[in-house]
């Protein structure tokens, strides 16, 4: 296959050129995904009469430039970052499906303690001020998801490897729950709610972290620091 050529091909290639190469896939995956979320919710989404915004105020001035400067150096993070996939996975793709469906199962439930536990301490006052950064945009956009500084770049884009140091995985995995990642923090920050009739605990919302129960947390700060699911919230009593 010719993904599987090029995944053999980056995980050998110089380091100038595998540094590109990644860097140049996560700012694709950021760029067309907040072009994507755009459109489907400033223009289709709205004309077709399916669900509504969440908060109907346009961004702050100069929100979006700020957003695209801070995604895009978060991205280049995450490009250097990526290259230590190459040390840590093991082969291309898991040897088989039960094994792929055991490794993802185990990040799944990985990076909801990661992701609810950094977040947590990103809002403790010695580390507020680089988390600041992301809360800035309080009325969300898609490129919202990945305005942080570079100091919570890191902490992110290390969570695919710290996991690896206990579970390795394939590189094209490992490729694959990134992306997956960044397009769901895409999503989150898209300022658009789907089933606005639909009230935030109904048991269809509560199945995951959606834009508008992640809203809440840009507009209150200390709820909802779940990321792609809700149960940690619920076990340390910080979901609204």
């Amino acid at each position: 296959m010719e993904v599987n050529a090029i995944l053999a091909y980056w995980m050998d290639a110089p380091l100038a050129i595998a540094l590109l190469m990644a860097t140049g896939v996560h700012l694709l995956i950021y760029l067309i995904g907040g072009a994507v979320g755009f459109l489907l919710t400033e223009r289709l989404w709205p004309r077709w009469g399916i669900g509504q915004p969440i908060d109907a105020h346009p961004p702050r001035p100069g929100q979006i430039r700020d957003e695209f400067r801070n995604g895009i150096a978060a991205c280049l993070i995450f490009g250097v970052i990526t290259l230590s996939y190459r040390f840590l996975c093991r082969g291309l793709w898991p040897s088989g499906f039960w094994i792929g469906a055991l490794q993802i199962s185990a990040f799944f439930a990985f990076n909801n303690v990661y992701s609810y536990v950094t977040h947590r301490i990103l809002h403790l006052r010695p580390l507020l001020r680089f988390h600041r950064v992301h809360h800035r945009s309080v009325r969300v956009t898609p490129w919202s998801g990945y305005s942080v500084h570079a100091f919570e770049a890191v902490v992110i884009g290390l969570t695919l490897p710290l996991f690896m140091l206990i579970m390795p995985l394939g590189v094209g995995t490992a490729f694959v729950l990134h992306a997956l990642g960044m397009l769901f923090t895409t999503c989150i920050h898209c300022n658009y709610d789907l089933l606005p009739t639909y009230p935030t605990r109904h048991w269809l919302k509560r199945l995951t972290d959606d834009p508008a129960y992640h809203h809440l947390h840009h507009v209150r700060a200390g709820v909802n620091y779940g990321f792609t699911s809700r149960w940690m919230d619920r076990w340390f009593h910080t979901e609204a």
